[in-house]
């Protein structure tokens, strides 16, 4: 980075925000030349700022800085919109991840970037940029960074990406998708300033101001400010981590014998069937290495096409041989097992063995997930009986620690330095690590909101950026998808609790909500379609900032009323917003039209293997004898009506209220999922 300005964020290829003033600080008195006008710095509190004119949709610019001392030239410069994303994994999570499913992204950006031809220059009021979107949505990934000590000034480091080809796999799946569809409508580049850090709790995105009410956590936070006791914390937790590792590498009877040998007899070993937890075999606790060997046979066409290996998941680290051969490893129990072979197979018999470490007792093979060998032609199945070995036994693995899942740490060092600049808002997918306190989630968001909007105005207030820039920073959320096996509705369901207090996040104005109940996959902390998270994000950001006329994020209560028609008949009916054509359950052969979007495919439930699926839609009654499931009818386009008749001193209703409910039923006719609820009948019976 040069000496002259600040932020990276100031670098080639850059987004600005359009119809604003546009604040560039640089470290000494300079000069700045933009759009064929020269801007002399002005010194605030020690550093220097130049306050660019308003500039419409456009580019490419370029702009000079020149100090006394040195200069820089800025190239390929475009005025659009920015957008903060923030949150944990599954705002992180890349397109690399999800190429298998999504390839067509590719596609289209090989199509586009081989027939563009002609000049990139956008201007005007009111452009239709004719140019492909590949070079006008850009990422910028801040740097994972901490810092306990206080807000940064700068960011640390890092460079915009222009999505291409070549580049694509390292942009957020999520922030892709909805910049596309931004993009697609309005014409109008897109930047994206990637925050997010997967496992990080909502608090270690917050600042000390906004933890007011937490001072235990800004306490936690704090202990934190010192280096050396960083570095003694980092030090003792790698080296636990390494001596229990280097232990059982060296007690390891299967790399000590080459048990990934193609001429090893596995006639001895014991039978366990796969894909599944290594608890159906009796290893419901072990901790330790274990080795998985199966032979299988392949046709004599199949060696010499381009194989592929898919493995789903494996609880928790893998390492893979085909024929002897390593084909790859895994070091954590998320990311999906994708290997190639190599041509490695042969016509005839093969073996596949799994070396796999298990950390705290939870060891397995993931089901539901892609469990095979395969070309464009050919499969070759791998579920069934699998033999198996122990080859190491050890105590549970030493917690590794992670500095940047503390409070404050990542406000200060990531979020903070990004907040001086303009944005058109922020997106925000984020929930997950906190479930194991999910009760403070609904004041810990909104206090984070708050607090980011109050901080974003001071700083575009000391950028004297006092033209465009809305008193409130818009902000969008995912709700969280659905995970583990489908159950009964659950009061203290952690995923439900936290999905709620999401949903009462929208009181606050300019603020949106993707629902995404029905994306999620039961067996997958990370659901790949991302697609359709992406396009919500988009539909409630066009419905909040543009006013358009669509029913995100889905149905969500209006009213809550009660008839009695006759003795010890009483009937609920609650009456819903959002619901477009009507309210359906997703199973009826009229419920939804999928095709009003190419986008949704809500038609797509992951359910466990077995579970059958229910064409009527059911609530959850909690009451004095414990809790009754009672259907539900729709009794208009946006009414549903149930009947408590049955039950005696009904207490609450949920709905939707589980990690993975299986009641979840209901749909508007746009394909968007009801908002789950819980209606607390004994505090009001129209409150809710």
């Amino acid at each position: 980075m040069t000496q002259i300005i600040n932020s990276s964020i100031l670098s080639d290829g850059m987004v600005m925000q359009r119809d604003v003033s546009f604040p560039v600080w640089t470290k000494s008195k300079a000069a700045v030349s933009f759009l064929e006008k020269t801007y002399e710095a002005e010194e605030i509190g020690g550093k220097w700022l130049v306050t660019l004119d308003p500039v419409n949709a456009g580019g490419p610019f370029t702009m000079e800085i020149v100090s006394d001392s040195d200069s820089i030239t800025i190239k390929d410069i475009y005025a659009g919109d920015i957008w903060l994303c923030g949150g944990q994994s599954n705002m992180e999570m890349q397109m690399q991840r999800l190429r298998d499913d999504y390839g067509e992204e590719w596609d289209e950006l090989g199509i586009m970037e081989q027939g563009k031809g002609g000049s990139n220059q956008i201007t005007g009021k009111n452009p239709l940029i004719p140019n492909p979107f590949s070079h006008l949505i850009r990422e910028f990934r801040v740097p994972q960074k901490y810092d306990f000590t206080s807000p940064c000034k700068e960011i640390s480091g890092g460079r915009w990406q222009i999505a291409s080809v070549e580049t694509l796999h390292e942009f957020s799946g999520t922030a892709w998708f909805f910049a596309k569809n931004l993009y697609e409508k309005y014409r109008i580049p897109i930047g994206l300033i990637n925050t997010a850090w997967g496992g990080t709790p909502v608090e270690s995105w917050m600042s000390i101001e906004a933890l007011k009410d937490f001072p235990e956590k800004i306490a936690n936070g704090k202990q934190y400010t010192d280096p050396a006791v960083r570095d003694e914390i980092s030090k003792k937790s790698f080296k636990a981590i390494l001596e229990w590792e280097s232990r059982l590498k060296k007690e390891d009877a299967g790399l000590k014998e080459g048990w990934q040998k193609p001429d090893t007899n596995i006639s001895a070993w014991n039978d366990l069937f796969l894909p599944g937890d290594f608890a159906s075999a009796g290893l419901s606790a072990f901790c330790g290495v274990i080795w998985l060997a199966k032979d299988f046979d392949i046709k004599a066409d199949f060696p010499s096409q381009n194989a592929k290996v898919w493995l789903g998941t494996i609880v928790d680290a893998d390492t893979v041989f085909i024929n002897g051969v390593e084909i790859g490893n895994t070091t954590y129990r998320y990311p999906p097992r994708k290997y190639l072979p190599e041509n490695l197979l042969k016509h005839g018999k093969n073996r596949i063995v799994i070396r796999v470490t298990c950390n705290n007792g939870e060891g397995g093979v993931t089901c539901g997930k892609p469990f095979r060998i395969f070309t464009d032609n050919e499969t070759a199945q791998l579920s069934g009986t699998w033999k198996y070995r122990i080859a190491a036994e050890a105590s549970v693995r030493p917690q590794e620690f992670f500095f940047q899942r503390q409070p404050l740490g990542n406000y200060n060092a990531m979020v903070a330095p990004v907040l001086k600049f303009p944005l058109k808002g922020v997106i925000w997918y984020q929930g997950e690590s906190n479930d194991s306190y999910p009760y403070d989630y609904d004041k810990l968001f909104v206090s984070m909101i708050n607090d980011w909007r109050n901080k974003y105005s001071e700083q575009q207030l000391i950028s004297r950026n006092n033209t465009g820039v809305s008193g409130i920073l818009p902000f969008f959320f995912v709700q969280l998808p659905v995970w583990k096996e489908a159950s009964d509705n659950e009061e203290d369901s952690s995923w439900a609790i936290i999905r709620d207090a999401q949903t009462k996040a929208l009181s606050l104005p300019v603020t949106g909500m993707a629902a995404a109940l029905d994306l999620g996959e039961w067996n997958d902390l990370h659901p790949i379609n991302k697609k359709d998270v992406g396009y919500r994000l988009f539909l409630a950001c066009e419905k909040v900032l543009a006013g358009a006329e669509n029913t995100s994020p889905g149905p969500v209560i209006r009213e809550v009323r009660y008839e009695n028609t006759a003795e010890n008949n009483r009937r609920m009916y609650i009456t819903f917003d959002n619901c477009g054509g009507g309210l359906c359950v997703l199973s009826e052969s009229c419920a939804i039209s999928i095709t009003t979007n190419a986008f949704l495919r809500t038609s797509e439930i992951n359910l466990p293997s077995g579970e059958e699926e229910d064409n009527r839609a059911y609530v959850s009654v909690i009451c004095t004898e414990g809790q009754a499931r009672l259907p539900a009818e729709i009794a208009g386009t946006d009414v549903l009506c149930i009947d408590l008749s049955s039950v005696i001193n009904p207490q609450k209703i949920l709905y939707a209220w589980a990690y993975n409910p299986r009641d979840r039923q209901l749909f508007n006719s746009e394909g968007l999922p009801v908002i789950p609820f819980k209606i607390e009948i004994n505090k009001g019976e129209n409150n809710v």
